[in-house]
């Protein structure tokens, strides 16, 4: 593409021909304050750009960078509307790579895959990964919490650093920035989480963790009966950790006539970890899991009086979402009307569960047996 260049611009012009782009462009959660910028400038941290076509502004940038040679974060870049799918995008942040490829890396932040308030904004966000992808950057192994919202960093860098010393280059950017204080207490680091298939060595672990969750639910029997081979049929229960810290469960098991389904068992995360973002990790390992036991859909059935958050992730994250209702189960124990919540995990389009028989009411009656169990084993008191 000719006649296009990279221009950096001073804080005046930005207010003068930028700052009305910046505005209608960026919603206000996603802009800084003007005085933040005037005053990033003022200190040498903040580099601001002007992509010109003919002379014209087609992209406007803000980079953010401590030290000469260190790592910049793109903290803000916009292709101007009329100038949208004219590859404009691809070619500027060539040129800003090639700019700038004597510091250590280019960080940019994208709000996390499968957090978006719907549909359309989850296919946004893909959109913007798979274009910062497709220009060599690389996700990083973490999450950051900055302000309220949940960010996947990703990298463009020509050099081997750990994430360690990653994260502290884009902390120091942040401090200066923004202040070390506030950054403090608006921006944690979310870590991948591991997990452990529950077993004999880990089960006491899981199921005071189960039961810290679901202080109305005990899984104890059920995890039992799997370790010592009373459940025949397909049931895998795990546990997540950040580093050695147990945070949350999940697992899946099988009705036997339904052979292409598998239904999700006893998800959650212990309280002080959810709305950052591992709710969604724990939720994409139990779908890799049923796919890895080649199963074509994933459900789970829950009560509408339950959990607020947890409707609301389901609803988000899952494709149907039905009222269950079949005579053969036993009414007396349920706590409110029970739904079913369904996704496919192939090309084939999921379809309503259409009431059959699940035998809600053995789960629900398996709770007290369970709580016995776990005194006798020395679990709990």
């Amino acid at each position: 593409m000719k006649d296009i260049n990279l221009k950096y611009i001073d804080i005046n012009e930005f207010k003068k021909e930028v700052y009305t782009y910046y505005l209608d462009i960026f919603p206000e959660d996603e802009r800084d304050p003007l005085e933040l910028i005037q005053t990033s400038y003022k200190n040498g941290y903040t580099k601001i750009i002007k992509i010109l076509y003919k002379n014209e502004m087609v992209v406007f940038m803000v980079l953010n960078k401590v030290k000469d040679k260190g790592y910049a974060i793109l903290d803000s870049f916009a292709i101007l509307p009329q100038y949208r799918n004219r590859k404009f995008g691809t070619k500027a942040l060539q040129i800003l790579l090639e700019q700038e490829r004597e510091t250590s890396g280019v960080f940019i932040e994208i709000e996390k895959m499968g957090l978006g308030k719907d549909i359309e904004e989850n296919l946004l966000r893909e959109k913007r990964e798979n274009f910062y992808k497709k220009l060599g950057f690389k996700k990083l192994n973490f999450d950051l919490l900055l302000f309220d919202v949940i960010y996947t960093p990703y990298l463009f860098s020509k050099t081997k650093d750990d994430e360690g010393k990653i994260i502290d280059e884009i902390l120091k950017i942040y401090e200066s920035i923004s202040g070390k204080e506030r950054i403090k207490q608006n921006c944690k680091i979310i870590e991948n989480l591991r997990f452990e298939e529950i077993n004999k060595n880990n089960i006491k672990v899981a199921a005071r963790l189960q039961y810290e969750i679901f202080p109305n639910s005990s899984a104890y029997s059920v995890y039992k009966s799997k370790i010592t081979g009373q459940i025949k049929n397909l049931y895998i229960g795990y546990i997540a950790y950040i580093r050695d810290n147990p945070i949350g469960v999940t697992g899946i098991y099988e009705i036997p006539e339904y052979s292409d389904t598998a239904w999700l068992s006893w998800f959650g995360i212990k309280k002080e970890y959810r709305k950052l973002g591992y709710g969604k990790q724990i939720f994409d390992y139990t779908i890799e899991m049923a796919k890895v036991n080649n199963k074509k859909y994933l459900r789970l059935y829950t009560f509408e009086i339950w959990n607020n958050e947890a409707q609301a992730f389901c609803k988000r994250n899952m494709d149907l979402e039905e009222y269950y209702y079949n005579d053969k189960e036993n009414k007396d124990i349920f706590e409110g009307k029970p739904k079913i919540f369904s996704i496919s995990l192939c090309d084939e389009k999921v379809e309503l569960w259409n009431n059959k028989f699940i035998d809600i009411s053995k789960d629900e009656n398996s709770h007290e047996e369970s709580v016995i169990m776990m005194k006798k084993d020395g679990i709990i008191e």
